[in-house]
């Protein structure tokens, strides 16, 4: 390949253009010292900026979709990484599919780097700063997306970009696969698979959203942690309704209205939880994390088998993210019946969110819930539904790899395996490969975690910065 820009010399040339909007923005973020890329952190913050504030809000209401917002933000991509545009294949997929293939020196064994585009909605009630506007403050960029994910999909840009600048040929192809309804499940993803599958790409490592760098450490493991999921639970969603003959008026009530009745069975399904079990994916944590784990407590990591009802009684009465780890969970999300106060309704409704653990399935759960609501009125639909993911292979280079470019971003970090709870565009590529692993280079600590999909979500400079930097790093290895 070509050296990229080679009238630059020693210093960068900082250019500037406009987008549709009249907005400003930097197009090339790197000067050259000593042979070398540096990044221009100002350059960083603004063009960052700009990602956040194109409102590419996904919607399940499809008409609802700002595509023009979407479009924009490709547009933007294109011109602002320009040299990854022309050194690299790019395809549309779909509506809102974006693919990029970056050529290898040798045949096989491909990377596949992903991230979305798409966002979920925010209301400004309750934030501190607009969730679309990116205001700096406090050495944090505010918004929604600064976390989930549009970190992701600007710092793989932006270290690729950089590499290729650099004169970097990788040894094997990466594609950067973004697409843009993951906040939907959209097909958006799985539509970028098949296209790959139709040109036999078989990837040997796959890298999406997931875990993260976790400050507090985790139980019974008192240090930093970086986790990687290797599978994913299953998700579904189910509409639980209940018809009568007839309402009424209110002012003579039966014994049990139809939203009692409904309401009876989401406490009987809140109270009778899925029973708690060892999937393999957590048994391959514990094992991995054995080595870190107190003395006295090695053993039970070692063999979790041996100590799976411990564990289970533990969970149960933790709570949390650890006791959804270790069974299939459900939430009751959505209750409808009647809008009048004086009405009696003849029907109601209610929605429920499964996230289905290894071993059990959509069609199951749906009968569990049927038999728990005990009222043969009620009747339960799935609405839509993915089965459990399987295990990533963790005894492969691209694990190693990872583990590898985790250490050197983040000195005396642990690496462990798990599951995750949540899902990702990534497991639509269980079908043409078992290497996939999701991970978010970053630290994040509770309360970041919890701002994911919620209020006054942001994301520290400096974790931008390190993200770019860990890129760039995995992206030499690949």
């Amino acid at each position: 390949m070509k050296q990229a820009f080679p009238a630059f010399g020693k210093s960068g040339k900082h250019l500037t253009s406009k987008d549709n909007l009249g907005r400003v923005y930097s197009v090339y973020i790197f000067v050259r010292i000593g042979g070398s890329m540096k990044l221009n952190k100002d350059s960083i913050i603004r063009d960052f900026r700009h990602f956040i504030r194109f409102r590419t809000v996904s919607s399940y209401d499809g008409g609802k979709t700002d595509k023009e917002e979407f479009r924009k933000l490709r547009e933007f991509i294109r011109q602002r990484f320009d040299v990854l545009f022309k050194e690299g294949e790019n395809f549309r997929i779909g509506e809102y599919g974006l693919l990029i293939r970056i050529p290898g020196e040798h045949a096989g064994s491909p990377s596949v780097l992903m991230a979305h585009m798409d966002v979920v909605d925010a209301d400004a009630d309750g934030w501190k700063y607009d969730p679309f506007s990116a205001e700096v403050h406090d050495g944090r960029i505010w918004g929604r997306g600064t976390l989930d994910t549009k970190c992701t999909l600007f710092s793989v840009l932006t270290a690729m970009e950089n590499r290729l600048l650099s004169g970097f040929k990788p040894q094997h192809d990466i594609w950067l696969a973004f697409g843009g309804e993951e906040e939907i499940s959209g097909t958006c993803a799985s539509e970028i698979v098949s296209f790959l599958k139709d040109r036999g790409v078989a990837p040997a490592f796959v890298l999406d959203e997931g875990g993260s760098v976790i400050p507090e450490g985790l139980p019974g493991v008192h240090r930093q942690a970086a986790m990687i999921g290797i599978a994913e639970k299953g998700t579904a969603n189910y509409r639980i309704s209940i018809r009568s003959g007839s309402g009424g008026h209110a002012s003579v009530p039966p014994k049990s209205t139809v939203i009692g009745r409904l309401a009876k069975a989401a406490v009987t399904i809140e109270k009778n939880p899925f029973p708690a079990r060892l999937s393999e994916a957590v048994k391959i944590m514990f094992r991995e994390l054995a080595p870190e784990a107190p003395v006295y407590a090695r053993p039970a990591f070692m063999f979790p088998e041996a100590s799976a009802p411990f564990v289970a009684a533990a969970a149960s009465f933790l709570g949390g993210t650890f006791n959804a780890m270790v069974r299939t969970t459900t939430a009751v999300t959505v209750m409808e019946g009647n809008s009048s106060f004086n009405v009696l309704p003849d029907r109601a409704e209610m929605g429920i969110n499964a996230r289905i653990l290894e071993g059990d399935t959509v069609e199951g759960v749906a009968k569990r819930l049927e038999k728990l609501a005990g009222d043969p009125d009620i009747r339960v639909e799935v609405i839509s539904g993915s089965e459990p993911t399987p295990v990533s292979d963790i005894r492969c280079y691209g694990y190693e790899v990872l583990k590898k470019t985790i250490g050197e971003v983040w000195k005396d970090t642990i690496t462990a395996p798990y599951q995750m709870n949540g899902g990702t565009d990534s497991r639509f590529f269980s079908g043409i490969t078992n290497h996939i692993f999701r991970f978010s280079p970053m630290v994040m600590t509770k309360e970041e975690r919890a701002s994911v999909h919620g209020k006054n979500e942001s994301i520290a400079v400096e974790n931008l910065y390190r993200m770019i930097i860990f890129y760039e790093k995995l992206i030499d290895k690949l």
